[in-house]
């Protein structure tokens, strides 16, 4: 375990890296971020299940950043559970750190705002998968994967979802296991605008779910894994 939070700590150390270079208005270089996450994906092979124990944000980071380090972190845990090789299981990982990153390029007064959003506001924040890809893009090395689960991480597993440019892309596992870990992170942290569900109300949020939003069989593959499912 102290090795593996240490791999961790230094995967999301690198993806800070990341943020705060966007933010500044560079397109950073990706190879630190895909070596880290590489290493921590061969790791979780042996358990993926302890993966779900570590804690590796600060409590000063901001809500994306959380979410993100999250999604990435249970997208490694549940890509390795299902029988995926290394690899696979970082793209995926890599696809979960980086599948919110074009929030960077909404305003903060739309991602913080408590209330309900205005129509323009949504339509503003669901541009988030398509400016995210245009990002991660322009990071030499990314695998197309990765780009394709930044761009449509948000389409449904029944093809309704946005944005409609990406429906009739023919997506592959890293999109299916990140919406999964998308949609379980979400419902379970506090966000301004809604509280967190306790675990059996997210349970049943996914089983609900299960082919129509969700891919069914990487569902239930996150059902075992947490223990959820029995």
């Amino acid at each position: 375990m102290d090795r593996l939070s240490a791999l961790c700590l230094d995967a999301v150390g690198a993806l800070r890296v990341v943020f705060r270079e966007i933010g500044d208005g560079m397109i950073p270089a990706a190879e630190p971020l895909m070596e880290r996450v590489r290493a921590l994906a061969h790791a979780a092979l042996k358990d993926p299940a302890s993966l779900l124990l570590l804690a590796p944000t600060r409590e000063d980071d901001d809500y994306t950043f959380q979410h993100s380090v999250g999604v990435g972190v249970l997208a490694l845990a549940l890509a390795a559970s299902l029988g995926h090789d290394g690899e696979q299981v970082a793209e995926c990982g890599l696809a979960g750190f980086l599948h919110d990153i074009g929030k960077s390029r909404v305003d903060l007064c739309i991602l913080d705002k408590p209330g309900k959003l205005s129509g323009d506001e949504v339509l503003e924040m669901q541009k988030h998968p398509e400016y995210g890809a245009e990002i991660v893009r322009g990071m030499a090395g990314v695998p197309a994967s990765v780009v394709e689960a930044v761009l449509a991480h948000h389409v449904r597993f029944d093809r309704t979802g946005y944005p409609e440019s990406a429906r009739t892309l023919c997506l592959g596992v890293p999109c299916a296991v990140v919406a999964v870990a998308d949609f379980y992170d979400a419902t379970t942290t506090l966000r301004t605008y809604q509280r967190p569900m306790l675990r059996d109300e997210a349970v049943e949020a996914l089983r609900r779910a299960r082919g129509t939003v969700l891919d069914g069989s990487i569902v239930e593959g996150l059902l075992e894994l947490t223990d959820a499912g029995v």
